[in-house]
């Protein structure tokens, strides 16, 4: 019996990833960014069973241990915390912690596949930090009751009524700010449109941005419902993976991986070339392509794992049975430790018996995944109790006067300067030096009004929209973007500003890439720069028709400033990094845009 298992090719991948010095290859993770800050240094390690219980020497702890030599792109554990966490902690609180190492160097910490990626109740920065405190605690100017409840306080120690105020000592209360931004935005777009309706004989048909608007409107609904129905070839897939029709790891990631290729060229080339659309029509199809082609890779790849994590539970399990025939103890032991570890990794994935993998595979499941505003799938969200009708009518508000507020903004003043970018380059007598010196004025026309769109585009898509979805679905986390504004380096942003497609590159490119192909942290942060910038240039393309690779160049000129923010003039300067984070969010967007307008 042992003698046959040791030439199954199954039992050898197993014995691979369950012994010897070498991390487990199908969960390669490292801590999250702010404990690299804090100084720890944490093992890409693997969850097998305590192997000091066996008493076999022969075989070594998976991780870094003792004397030994780390991997490629491992580093060593420190800390001595202990991680001991019981099985109904590991349901409660999602962390995917499983066994430590009993070395005698202290214990190690050992992550789930899916550590690197967690969700929680959280609410959205804007609600947390204005919106709720305001319709819940707003009671007027407040800094004169402050005061007189200060020396109150001092007259009742016995004080004589002098006070001493510290800057620490009053909570300014900024809401009133807070609308007055919204009211003074809401009569400038109001000044905008009347004044573009009086000088244009008092219509709004001849609007370049309204008919871009509503051109072609039933068509890209079409087609926009079109995407959405060919995401479900991935449940499909695993349903038929679920009948035993076919197996993923021969089949089904195979067949996976040709769609999803041919999902992301068609609907590239069906909005250019076959309907011709305009350009807001394409943009638009263009970047929710990616996103459901982003739902439909993390629905399949994270269902794909667990049936190669069932399968190894099945195989080591049915050996197991029959271990009187196994004369080895070292087999056993790989056995035992596989088997454990593939019941821990797939009973903590949902907190519900009944949808354990694979019972998740449903279509009730698959239907309200693709309704979540997140594009990194998981067996169940934090869900809230109930859908607040009046904030999602807020949030519609919102929306739809966000969107009359970047017609007006770029009717009246970026549309014109984009025409004026656009004739400049048909002007092919100018000299380079004029060429330059124009396009120069054109961009510092252009940075004021760009400056304006970038917030409220962000503003629309990150707080409204997402916020109104994540509220009709009852999707509990609402941390879609952190305090991106005070970025003090360019890696915070690119972390914080847009956080689920941060989660989904950090584990499907940045995580998958040091597990699948055993690249080092470097590799995989240059992996993840270049694909991401890749996605930006496509995106251009869409819009410009050609490719000059601005953007592409623009986006992996960040790790050189990454650089330049760690060091000791930024660190000891953060308001000195923080200006220069705005003076790159202020002209980056602009430069790129008339570039790719005037060149």
């Amino acid at each position: 019996m042992a003698k046959a298992l040791m030439q199954d090719e199954r039992f050898l991948r197993i014995r691979k990833l369950n012994s010897g010095g070498s991390r487990r290859k199908s969960i390669a993770l490292e801590k999250e960014e702010e404990e690299r800050e804090e100084g720890l240094e944490v093992v890409q390690t693997v969850a097998l069973d305590d192997l000091k219980k066996s008493g076999d020497e022969g075989i070594e702890s998976s991780g870094v241990s003792g004397g030994s030599t780390p991997d490629k792109g491992a580093t060593t554990a420190t800390g001595g915390e202990s991680c001991e966490k019981s099985d109904e902690e590991h349901i409660k609180l999602r962390l995917r912690r499983l066994y430590n190492d009993a070395s005698p160097n202290g214990p190690e910490k050992r992550y789930s596949f899916f550590g690197d990626v967690a969700f929680e109740y959280r609410p959205s920065v804007l609600d947390g930090a204005i919106n709720d405190p305001m319709k819940t605690k707003f009671e007027g100017p407040t800094l004169e009751k402050q005061i007189k409840a200060k020396k109150k306080a001092v007259k009742l120690e016995g004080g004589n009524g002098h006070v001493i105020i510290d800057n620490g000592d009053l909570i300014p209360n900024f809401s009133g700010l807070y609308v007055l931004f919204w009211l003074t935005v809401a009569f400038m777009s109001m000044s905008m449109s009347l004044n573009y309706y009086y000088e244009h004989g008092r219509t709004f048909r001849d609007s370049a941005i309204l008919n871009f608007m509503t051109t072609d409107i039933l068509t890209v609904a079409f087609v926009d419902l079109l995407m959405y129905l060919n995401i479900y070839m991935v449940f499909f897939i695993h349903k038929a993976c679920k009948a035993k029709l076919i197996k993923w790891s021969s089949t089904g990631m195979s067949i996976t991986s040709v769609l999803e290729f041919g999902y992301l060229v068609f609907y590239l080339y069906l909005p250019e070339h076959v309907l011709k659309l305009h350009w807001l029509a394409k943009i638009f199809l263009f970047l929710h392509s990616l996103v459901l082609l982003m739902k439909m890779h993390s629905y399949a790849f994270y269902n794909g794992y667990m049936w190669n994590i069932l399968d190894e539970l099945n195989f080591s399990t049915k050996h197991l049975k029959r271990k009187t025939s196994i004369s080895d103890p070292k087999i056993i032991t790989v056995l035992e430790r596989s088997r454990s570890f593939c019941k821990s990794e797939i009973e903590s994935q949902s907190s519900s018996p009944g949808d354990v993998f694979p019972n998740n595979i449903n279509l009730k499941n698959f239907f309200m995944y693709t309704m979540y505003p997140t594009v990194v799938y998981q067996i169940e969200y934090p869900r809230t109790p109930i859908v607040r009708w009046g904030y999602v009518f807020e949030k519609l508000c919102a929306i739809f006067g966000t969107i009359f507020v970047m017609m007006a903004l770029a009717q009246s003043s970026m549309y014109p300067l984009a025409m004026k970018a656009l004739s400049l380059r048909e002007k092919s007598w100018l000299s380079p030096y004029e060429r330059i010196q124009q396009w120069g004025f054109i961009l510092i026309e252009y940075i004021p009004s760009f400056i304006v769109m970038y917030l409220l585009v962000f503003y629309l898509i990150w707080d409204a929209i997402l916020n109104c979805i994540a509220e009709l679905s009852r999707f509990g986390d609402r941390y879609f973007y952190g305090d991106w504004w005070n970025c003090v380096s360019w890696d915070e942003f690119s972390r914080i500003w847009n956080v689920p497609i941060h989660k989904f590159l950090l584990r499907h490119v940045y995580h998958s890439s040091m597990s699948a192909l055993q690249l080092n942290k470097t590799q995989a942060t240059l992996m993840t720069f270049f694909l991401s910038s890749v996605v930006h240039e496509l995106s251009m393309y869409v819009l410009f028709r050609k490719l000059r690779f601005y953007l592409f160049f623009f986006q992996m000129g960040q790790l050189p400033l990454v650089a330049l923010s760690s060091s000791r003039l930024i660190r000891r300067n953060p308001i000195l990094g923080n200006l220069l984070f705005w003076i790159g969010i202020c002209t980056g967007p602009s430069v790129l845009c008339t570039m790719y307008l005037t060149f």
